[in-house]
């Protein structure tokens, strides 16, 4: 395998009042035929991590691959590592000075994992075996100051296991197992204390949401469920700390029964009323039907309006993922993600509904299922005590998903916030303060290593994605099949694995009347 090392300073041309892009650095490896591109895991300053399992095996081992890069995308280190193929990849986290990286055995009647500690600077492991009692799916891993906090489902139960690295014992948390139950999320704070947020059911059958407590050894210590209004059921939520007054949580509400959202709500732990939750229904924003082209936007508006007159409710239903929740000075932003399912109108079962298949929570999976597409991001900023301050959104164009993940992210800075994401070798852009708009839609290709290259297959580059890195950086990354006719210096035609530097500069920007949108 070759590697191809090279550093880019491009800048774009920053007109008045606009931002200022910059790509100052690219890494590629260069890929066969049908090598599979690498993962990317973020170290923060410390660096980024790329790693995968190649095609390699000896005496019932596979070889994995780490390539460990600093800020600068220059080698720090590189290693190779023969795995058991008897463990299945499952997860990763970063904490601290490690990463760490979850298999499961395999075996029908296998209950263990396998944990690997790779240190950041040096790229030398650790290996650490998991006695596990329960058999889970896996939806939730993350790493602790000496323990890895596992979150699945036994069936369709959820179950959290907190596993000691210096005792080198597992457990099963109390206080989630149940039914009609399902887990959220699990957020480790700063003292290496955790909460779990699970979705429940009242006594009436509403939906809401609980905050368990637990202290970094995993013992349980409070209990927080939420009290919906008897029309309303909160349907997902994402857990933010308010320093030392109690837990947000932010998320989507809807009918008390219903898994579409029509709204938004904060609540806050801190509160002894457990029903002082703060609701925000999608017709009370001021932006959020921007995503919208213009006639159809007005439209909708002047159906708000004329229903607020008559003093009828708006109903309007979405299907909302949170990302987690942004502290921003005395604010908190909250950035979701609105998507609908697609189906084909081919194949066997398009109709009929038949010869699906089911997830392992029994979740009944259409076959002519054809992913996820998303429409816009939505951001809000609100305060402490969960006041609404400002409302924004984000069209998002082409964007089709099998699995629900995190396209948009945010860059919060002093000048504004930048939020992004990466489609076809195009990195899409939109710069707001609040609820202004500092910058519309900004369409900037990812920078080539060299000025003769070109993209030779523009379907090959959709393999990839945009990550927030590090303070005002993100990392882009990809295959890429590239060719170039006119310089000697390198091969004609390649198939990379890039990484991308990439920064945004928003402290000095300033509302202009000359902001464009690009269709």
């Amino acid at each position: 395998m070759k590697t191809i090392f090279s550093v880019c300073f491009f800048l774009f041309a920053v007109l008045p009042a606009m931002a200022q892009l910059e790509q100052p650095r690219r890494y590629e490896i260069e890929l066969g035929t049908f090598d599979d591109g690498y993962e990317v895991l973020s170290a923060e300053e410390r660096g980024v991590l790329l790693y995968k399992a190649t095609d390699e095996f000896f005496k019932g081992n596979q070889l994995w691959e780490f390539h460990m890069l600093d800020t600068a995308l220059e080698v720090s280190w590189q290693k190779q590592y023969f795995l058991g193929t008897e463990y299945v990849y499952s997860g990763y986290d970063h904490h601290e000075s490690d990463f760490f990286f979850l298999f499961q055995k395999i075996g029908k009647t296998s209950t263990n994992w396998m944990l690997l500690q790779l240190d950041i600077a040096t790229g030398d492991t650790l290996q650490h075996s998991i006695e596990n009692m329960v058999r889970i799916d896996l939806q939730e891993f993350e790493m602790t100051d000496g323990a890895a906090i596992l979150g699945g489902y036994y069936n369709t139960d959820p179950v959290v296991i907190h596993y000691d690295m210096t005792t080198d014992k597992t457990k099963v948390l109390p206080g989630i197992f149940g039914n009609r139950t399902e887990l959220v999320q699990v957020k480790i704070l700063e003292d290496d204390s955790f909460i779990v947020l699970v979705s429940e059911r009242t006594f009436d059958k509403r939906n809401t949401l609980a905050v368990k407590t637990y202290n970094q050894f995993g013992e349980y210590i409070t209990n927080y469920v939420f009290e919906p209004d008897l029309d309303k059921g909160l349907i997902f939520g994402r857990v933010g700390d308010v320093e030392g007054v109690g837990t947000l949580v932010s998320g989507t509400y809807g009918a008390k029964r219903s898994e579409y959202s029509r709204g938004l709500f904060i609540g806050n732990t801190a509160d002894p009323r457990r029903n002082a939750i703060k609701y925000y229904n999608y017709a009370d924003f001021d932006n959020f039907f921007n995503y919208l082209k213009a006639k159809r936007q007005k439209r909708i508006e002047e159906r708000i309006k004329r229903k607020k007159v008559k003093g009828k409710k708006n109903r309007f239903n979405y299907r909302l993922i949170v990302h987690d929740i942004l502290k921003d000075g005395d604010q908190y932003i909250m950035l979701g993600e609105a998507f609908y399912p697609r189906y084909s109108s081919s194949g066997f079962g398009s109709s009929s509904g038949y010869y699906g298949s089911y997830s392992s929570r029994g979740e009944y999976i259409p076959l002519n299922f054809a992913g996820y597409r998303y429409t816009h991001a939505v951001v809000i900023g609100f305060d402490r005590e969960g006041n609404l301050l400002w409302d924004n959104s984000f069209e998002i164009e082409d964007v089709t998903s099998f699995a629900l993940k995190q396209f948009v992210h945010a860059d919060v800075s002093d000048g504004g916030i930048a939020l992004l994401y990466l489609y076809d070798d195009e990195i899409r852009s939109k710069i707001i303060r609040g609820a202004e708009v500092l910058e519309g839609k900004s369409i900037n290709e990812v920078r080539l290593s060299n000025p003769d290259d070109e993209v030779s297959n523009i379907n090959s580059s959709s393999i990839g994605g945009l990550e927030k890195w590090y303070g005002d950086q993100f990392i882009a990354y990809g295959v890429q099949k590239i060719k170039n006719l006119r310089d000697m210096s390198v091969k004609m035609n390649r198939r990379v694995f890039y990484l991308n530097k990439i920064s945004f500069k928003t402290d000095e920007l300033s509302i202009s009347d000359d902001s464009q949108e690009v269709d």
